[in-house]
């Protein structure tokens, strides 16, 4: 009976009281002993190759732990997987930071850990990164013509996959139709505006061997 009375009714969200009035935990409300900062430097080209990356100002800088680059993710990690299963999926080794080439705005090339997160966020001012900028295309329908721009060289195209859906007699159904509409749309992303941006904290304890996780990002798995 409760389902029924909810359906088609305009029911308040119930988990928002303890967000909006400080009675929730937050990633960035958990404060562990002598807890390390991380900041990321990212990309200011589109589409680039990083010709040069020197991180040792960095690396010397005051309360900095560790400066980590692609090549360090690389050696340390395997490509991260996708999460699609289409059929026929052109899919890319994507390190977590790549090491010779940038593909998109904003994609991290280094990694700063430090003591608080204002050290790791001044070190990043120490990297020095020199790029050289490629071509780019940020038009869908234009990044699929002959003669774009790549952003993966190897599949000689930008397009992913193609996924056909048929089902019954299309053509068919047309002519029989009384009135048949033609009519282009186009559609934006989705935006959302989460309470706290993802975030990331983790504790290993060496002795029993556990890791423990607390994130904010929407799907976690082993």
């Amino acid at each position: 009976m409760a389902i029924s009375r909810m359906v088609g009714a305009r029911i308040k969200r119930r988990e928002d009281p303890r967000l909006i009035t400080g009675a929730a935990t937050y990633v960035d409300d958990i404060k562990l002993y002598d807890m390390q900062y991380l900041a990321l430097l990212r990309s200011v080209h589109a589409h680039a190759k990083i010709v040069r990356l020197n991180a040792s100002k960095a690396l010397a800088g005051p309360g900095v732990a560790a400066v980590l680059t692609g090549e360090d993710v690389r050696r340390a990690s395997a490509p991260l997987p996708t999460a699609g299963g289409v059929e026929d999926l052109k899919v890319p080794d994507h390190d977590a930071m790549p090491e010779g080439k940038v593909c998109h705005l904003g994609q991290p090339v280094a990694a700063v850990i430090a003591r608080d997160r204002y050290a790791a966020r001044d070190a990043l001012d120490l990297i020095e990164v020199d790029y050289e900028p490629l071509p780019v295309v940020v038009d869908v329908e234009k990044a699929m013509e002959a003669g774009s721009p790549l952003v993966h060289e190897q599949f000689g195209s930008n397009v992913a996959y193609t996924w056909l859906v048929e089902g019954g007699d299309i053509e068919q159904a047309f002519k029989d139709a009384d009135v048949v509409v033609k009519q282009r749309m186009t559609n934006q992303r989705l935006i959302p505006n989460p309470m706290e941006t993802r975030g990331v904290v983790a504790q290993y304890e060496p002795g029993p061997g556990i890791l423990t996780v607390w994130s904010s990002t929407q799907i976690p798995w082993k």
